[in-house]
């Protein structure tokens, strides 16, 4: 395995580690913590688009030179583009 994808696995980890703490905090039975609960939601919202532009950037290369044709590739990178922006 390369260092690109080891880099993004790690970080999907720690997203999921912010996430499993949030999803024990809910879970449990003690008084919530909503200062904590929210800083970890607001880092592993972070932690997201920072993994999506990781992602992107890390395998932009791969995608544009793969088998798919140019322009299946430029309807499908602006359809993710404009998802990716809606509210």
């Amino acid at each position: 395995m390369n260092k690109q994808k080891t880099d993004l696995i790690s970080r999907l980890s720690r997203i999921q580690g912010q996430l499993e703490s949030i999803k024990k905090n809910l879970e449990s039975d003690a008084e919530m913590e909503c200062i904590k609960t929210m800083h970890l939601i607001k880092a592993a919202n972070n932690a997201l688009k920072k993994f999506g532009e990781a992602y992107v950037s890390n395998h932009m290369d791969e995608c544009m030179t793969g088998k798919n044709p140019k322009k299946n590739i430029e309807k499908e990178l602006k359809s993710v583009i404009e998802a990716a922006f809606t509210l």
